[in-house]
């Protein structure tokens, strides 16, 4: 009795093997005729990246490991050997479109297509990869819409489409991807005005559309996304003001607001609800009010650019106590400065030691430039005092400096052009015209050969203009009119 239970078992074990033979050997012909479906479509491949993809007179019963060492193909998953798991042929150079027979591999986890010169729609069948865990088909020339079938892929992390020429609303479908973590739709064409079924995507920690063409107001639901580390919506037609929950995810390290047409203020309190921001722009807006002192409580901040707005009074004079500022551009707003205290900001941004820009050009900033000034990072290239009503002479620290773009314009500035203003070999750009500048033009300025730049028009100059001008090689833009200069251009 005992042996025929044991020849029943074996025969059992025996069919029971056959049959998942079989169906590996099925599943593995629906994943190769897939592949090379793909292959099929890609009109060049200039470096050979598929050179090993091999049909070997396409036998669908070929062993499954030969497929899965082509390369940018991984089979790892376990429980079902010889399955297609990953696909990964960023910056391939491939030209083509995407196979529609993708959607077969169906137990796709990554498929990774990015950086390369494929065309045509995304295809729908992808919604078929319902074990797809990251999706990255950015930097690639894609058209169409998003397709709604995207939305059964429910494992979904990681959804990448940036750069690329895609169209339409974002489907509502997505809203049932609640693994999402990154959603990239950047630099598109991409359109939709009420996207608050978004804000119960509350896994994400990526959020970033900027470069389309949204419109309508920032959803107050976009609140409840309590996982948030970036969020850019920079470039857009968004217009209102900014839900204030926004403001309150404390765990937001990039906010970009820039380039919209977005009213309001900024929270006074933003240094205590956003204390590990990193970047915080809001350039390009209809923002008003005064910028928060409490932003120097954010010790983490390297770049705060408000350039473009409405914000008045003065600058906060701790902005850049924590010394980690970088970037820091309050331009073209109505800020003001008419005491000496007024400028002490600049104390504060000595602590800055990588510091690359300082622009407060275009408000209303009056009286000498700091001396403080020379203590600023030696890393700083980017100095814009422009359009304010600076008095005084230039100070020749800027000279010691590594800048690239220097404009002093539309001041008060008096005095003469220092000799030694040709030890900025780096700078591209120098801008000192509406002043009050005395004197002859330096010869020193025919030393700075990557000069692409120079306008010292309205000022009251004299003399000879210098032959060493005629130096200046990559000069594209020269204006001296409204002097007193005598003689020929070189």
């Amino acid at each position: 009795m005992a042996i025929k239970w044991q020849l029943w078992m074996l025969s059992l074990i025996k069919h029971a093997l056959l049959l998942l033979t079989a169906t590996s050997q099925t599943i593995n012909g629906d994943d190769l005729s897939a592949l090379l479906s793909f292959k099929s479509l890609i009109r060049n491949d200039p470096r050979q990246v598929l050179s090993s993809w091999d049909s070997i007179g396409n036998d669908t019963n070929m062993p499954a490991h030969v497929f899965c060492r082509w390369t940018g193909v991984s089979c790892n998953n376990c429980r079902h050997p010889g399955r297609v798991t990953t696909l990964r042929l960023s910056a391939a150079g491939l030209v083509g479109t995407i196979s529609p027979q993708l959607g077969n591999l169906t137990l796709l986890r990554v498929l990774d297509l990015s950086a390369n010169s494929l065309d045509g729609d995304i295809p729908a069948s992808l919604g078929s990869c319902r074990k797809l865990h990251t999706l990255n088909l950015s930097r690639n020339h894609l058209l169409g819409s998003m397709p709604a079938d995207l939305g059964q892929s429910s494992k979904l992390a990681i959804f990448d489409a940036g750069y690329n020429n895609l169209t339409g609303n974002v489907p509502k479908s997505l809203s049932n991807l609640t693994t999402l973590m990154k959603f990239i739709i950047k630099r598109n064409i991409i359109h939709g005005k009420n996207l608050s079924w978004m804000g119960n995507l509350t896994s994400l920690t990526h959020f970033v559309l900027d470069g389309n063409r949204f419109t309508g107001n920032i959803s107050e639901s976009f609140g409840k996304m309590a996982n948030l580390i970036y969020f850019n919506v920079r470039d857009n037609q968004l217009e209102g003001h900014v839900p204030l929950p926004i403001f309150n995810i404390s765990c937001i390290r990039f906010l970009d607001l820039g380039f919209n047409r977005l009213s309001g203020s900024i929270p006074l309190d933003i240094g205590f609800k956003l204390p590990r921001i990193n970047y915080f722009s809001t350039i390009a807006n209809h923002f008003e009010g005064i910028i928060p002192p409490t932003f120097s409580n954010t010790s983490a901040i390297e770049s705060l650019l408000l350039r473009g707005n409405k914000y008045h009074d003065t600058i906060p004079r701790e902005i850049g106590i924590h010394g980690n500022l970088k970037f820091f551009a309050l331009g073209d707003n109505m800020l003001q400065a008419t005491r000496p205290s007024d400028w002490e900001f600049f104390t504060s941004l000595a602590n800055c030691s990588s510091l690359q820009m300082l622009d407060v050009g275009q408000n209303n900033l009056a009286g000498a430039m700091p001396i403080s000034i020379a203590n600023l990072s030696k890393e700083l290239n980017w100095i814009d005092l422009g359009g304010n009503q600076i008095i005084g002479t230039i100070h020749t620290d800027l000279w010691k400096l590594k800048l690239i773009f220097l404009n002093l314009s539309y001041n008060l500035l008096t005095g003469t052009l220092p000799p030694d203003i040709g030890r900025l070999p780096s700078i591209n750009y120098i801008y000192i015209s509406h002043n009050r500048i005395t004197g002859q033009i330096p010869e020193s300025l025919g030393n700075i050969s990557q000069l692409s730049s120079l306008d010292l028009s309205n000022n009251l100059l004299y003399g000879s203009v210098p032959v060493s001008l005629g130096n200046l090689t990559e000069l594209q833009k020269l204006d001296l009119s409204v002097n007193a200069l005598t003689g020929q251009i070189p």
